[in-house]
């Protein structure tokens, strides 16, 4: 790709003067007439994969483009052989309604404004029901933060969707969001002309599924095949990178000096001349590599939770596989909406973290099941001992079982994390002091490089935020679930003891080994 050294605001006037001034074109009707100023928004605009998205950095068009594509499929939507409209229905997802109303609605109506197409209906859900001509659109805005807003588009179908800020999403939702589409018209009234997801983003974090899927960033060591090909880009799939806002400057030695505005960036006849610039001063390289340079890098929101993780120093460089004759320690957080699970061994008085699981929107009677079959696979005729989030004991609304009776009965007893009232403070306390008792200059916690969602939520992700009651707490999201299996595990083996100089609080006996068929030689821990 070519670039040009941005010297001044005067070069950048130029360069959009030689594009053409960003002027509004109407139509007959008083519409505005789209005109995407770059190649990869013109070429994701008019594609039509069953599945497209587009990554570039903030100011880049992205989200026009998106909204612009989805009126461009009603409109080209075959007539019904009823009455002659053409009928669509879309839903356009974010990953929380603050952000779904303050953004995404907001971007909405400038594409589609309500003095031409009548008002968004602020429900549950948000809604717009768009008629013009013989096209007519109905689009349901979806803030999938909840089990209860999964249910909504899990109950629902329709022609087609669009994920606002996929970056922010997890697989599982995305290939969810995929099972609603084609749905509608139905085949009587002539079906869907074109059919799939689209999707905009900024560079996701390293361990997103984008970057995995994309080879924006290498796959972790020691996956299975079965973990590989299911992070294949599917070759019917449309990926479209945008340039970089911003290029990095480097001395003779190749070492980083500076950032400058890339006069070749996508948009920049619709931004404000200073936009780029102004983005150049007050943040990290790490923001503006990320935000304005396309990178996948971890940008850290807020302040981390242990700010003494040192993925170099506590991230293994080589996968860890189990010895034997040791205990397998399965920790485990009972959440609803991300389910999760920690695979570990205590050797030598280290403590080796090897395997994660994250599932999406399960319940303990499947999730369950998941880690058994695990557990058989990687870890066969090991003793385990299961503890577990002490929540878990509660019973559920809609039974009389708990998580821990579903647990019990496929032969995995769970012991509550011994801490009083599930303390968050006593929790958090304990990871750190594994993080800073490191004997001899080696590190007491050690990781898996397989462990990524683990590695990044621990090296920033899961962070503090303000909540409404000005408290800092830990930030409730995919990351802090793992996290929390983290907490309860340290707290079992005693660091919350050992910390204050006392004896753990629990010895807990291992349960009898799984039954599984003999694997081949691993790479040992120690």
């Amino acid at each position: 790709m070519k670039t040009r050294s941005t010297l001044d605001i005067a070069e950048i006037s130029r360069e959009r003067v030689r594009r053409g001034p960003p002027i509004v074109r109407l139509d007959s009707a008083g519409r505005e007439m789209y005109e995407p100023d770059g190649a990869e928004l013109t070429k994701f605009v008019l594609s039509n994969n069953k599945v497209d998205i587009i990554q570039g950095p903030l100011g880049a068009g992205k989200t026009i483009a998106l909204f612009r594509r989805l009126g461009r499929h009603a409109m080209e939507q075959r007539p019904s052989p009823r009455d002659g409209l053409r009928k669509t229905r879309w839903f356009v997802a974010r990953s929380t309604y603050p952000e779904l109303k303050r953004t995404t609605i907001r971007t909405w109506q400038r594409v589609w404004p309500s003095h031409i197409y009548g008002p968004v209906k602020m429900g549950a859900p948000p809604s717009h029901e768009i008629a013009f001509g013989d096209v007519r659109m109905t689009i349901d805005f979806l803030a999938l933060d909840s089990e209860d807003d999964i249910q909504k588009l899990r109950s629902a179908d329709y022609t087609g969707g669009a994920f606002h800020e996929v970056q922010y999403t997890e697989l599982g939702l995305f290939r969810e969001g995929r099972s609603r589409v084609n749905r509608y018209p139905e085949e009587a009234e002539g079906g869907a002309t074109w059919s799939g997801i689209l999707a905009d983003a900024n560079a996701p974090s390293p361990d997103h599924f984008l970057a995995l899927m994309t080879g924006q960033v290498d796959l972790p060591d020691g996956l299975s095949i079965e973990e590989r090909k299911a992070l294949e880009w599917p070759k019917e799939w449309g990926f479209f990178q945008q340039p970089p806002a911003v290029t990095k400057i480097r001395d003779s030695r190749g070492n980083f000096v500076r950032h400058e505005v890339n006069l070749d960036a996508e948009n920049l006849r619709w931004m404000a001349t200073d936009y780029y610039l102004d983005q150049l001063s007050g943040n990290s390289k790490d923001w503006i590599d990320n935000r304005l340079g396309n990178e996948c890098v971890l940008v850290i929101d807020g302040s981390p939770v242990w700010p003494s993780f040192n993925r170099d120093f506590h991230v293994a460089r080589e996968v860890l596989e189990p010895l034997p004759r040791y205990d397998v320690l399965v920790w485990l957080d009972f959440g609803r909406v991300y389910p999760a699970a920690l695979f570990a061994q205590e050797i030598g008085g280290r403590i080796y973290v090897q395997h994660e699981i994250l599932g999406f929107n399960e319940g303990a009677t499947i999730f369950a099941p998941k880690v058994k079959r695990f557990l058989e696979q990687n870890y066969p005729g090991h003793s385990f001992r299961c503890v577990g989030d002490p929540k878990g004991r509660d019973k559920a609304q809609s039974s009389e079982q708990s998580s821990y009776d579903i647990w019990a009965s496929l032969g995995m007893p769970v012991t509550p994390a011994p801490v009083r009232q599930n303390n968050i403070s006593e929790r958090l306390e304990a990871v750190s002091f594994a993080l800073n008792d490191n004997p001899g200059g080696q590190p007491r916690l050690v990781i898996s490089p397989r462990c990524r969602t683990l590695i990044v939520g621990m090296a920033g992700r899961y962070h503090l935020v303000k909540e409404e009651d000005g408290e800092l707490r830990p930030k409730k999201d995919r990351y802090s679930n793992l996290c929390d299996c983290l907490q309860y595990g340290c707290i079992a083996l005693g660091e919350g003891q050992r910390m204050r100089g006392l004896t753990p609080a629990v010895q807990m006996k291992p349960v009898a080994g799984i039954r599984a068929k003999a694997k081949g030689v691993r790479r040992r821990v120690a």
